[in-house]
């Protein structure tokens, strides 16, 4: 039986693109004729907003939603087995799924797709005793039968949503900026993967480091003077981490710059005029994930 490919989106610190890195793959995917499923399982939930907002025009909707309890927070909890949550609440889907309509944007049908939204609340909801029941809840509506992708969207730190998240993942993307924190963002994030993959027998793969955020260049290279040195000094650290996480850990040639768009908004590729080239970069990207998803698949 066909199974979902189940890929976390992490990195230890904020602000380095995760949000628009999950938005965009998600979009991509589902245009591609893919079945999709967002989860947000990131407290400050920007990505249910860029989402929502990129769908339904507000987030009127996602307000509606957690006020009926049909968040992320009801897997947590035992409201999202409640019987009297009305069929036309959950958009004619299991509880806390919430499935996009198609919409047309510049001439063009966006496919929809699904998501978990992210909840405030998980901030103070989530310790050991529930960290069951996001896999429970994989099981139970057969999430990996129903859907091509799940991208999950995790917090930008270590803890029990990131553990848990990776816990039902089988791959996960590293997005990175390339300046002096990076290397040891990177170095913190080798070592509690390697436990969680030791945890998991091996089964979670890195399929990658996406360098985003990068200062703009006309260099051949792509990569400007200033982002070199870090991104020498990072990837001199992959031979190791690959071997601390039993994966190959190394970088997609795909880069995303830093323009004004991005660093003041998570910006949806196909609808920003300011930032018209991500909408080239995120499709050479999603081609890289692929080839690479083929080739483990070989493996």
């Amino acid at each position: 039986m066909k199974q979902a490919k189940v890929i976390s989106v992490l990195n230890m610190k904020g602000g380095v693109g995760k949000t628009t890195l999950s938005c965009n793959l998600a979009i991509e995917l589902a245009d591609r004729g893919y079945k999709v499923l967002v989860v947000d399982s990131d407290p400050q939930f920007n990505t249910t907003q860029t989402l929502f907002k990129y769908y339904t025009g507000s987030v009127d909707k996602y307000n509606d939603l957690r006020e009926h309890n049909l968040t992320i927070k009801s897997i947590f909890s035992s409201s999202h087995r409640n019987p009297g949550i009305t069929q036309e609440a959950t958009n004619q889907d299991c509880n806390a799924i919430y499935t996009f309509e198609d919409i047309q944007k510049d001439d063009l049908i966006q496919k929809g797709l699904s998501i978990i939204p992210g909840d405030l609340s998980l901030i103070v909801d989530i310790n050991a005793a529930t960290s069951d029941r996001l896999k429970a809840f994989f099981f139970t509506q057969k999430l990996t039968e129903r859907f091509d992708f799940i991208i999950i969207d995790c917090p930008p730190t270590w803890g029990e949503l990131t553990s848990i998240s990776l816990t039902v993942s089988g791959y996960y993307l590293i997005p990175t900026k390339l300046d002096e924190f990076s290397t040891i963002g990177i170095t913190i994030l080798s070592e509690q993967l390697s436990e969680k993959v030791a945890a998991m027998e091996g089964k979670l793969k890195c399929l990658g480091v996406v360098y985003m955020m990068l200062n703009g260049t006309k260099s051949v290279s792509g990569i400007a003077l200033k982002n070199r040195p870090f991104k020498e000094t990072l990837e001199g650290y992959f031979k190791k981490m690959s071997s601390d996480v039993n994966s190959s850990v190394k970088q997609f040639q795909t880069v995303i710059y830093n323009k004004q768009a991005i660093a003041t908004s998570s910006v949806i590729y196909k609808t920003h005029d300011k930032y018209p080239e991500l909408w080239e970069r995120i499709k050479e990207l999603v081609n890289e994930i692929m080839t690479r998803l083929q080739v483990e698949e070989k493996v």
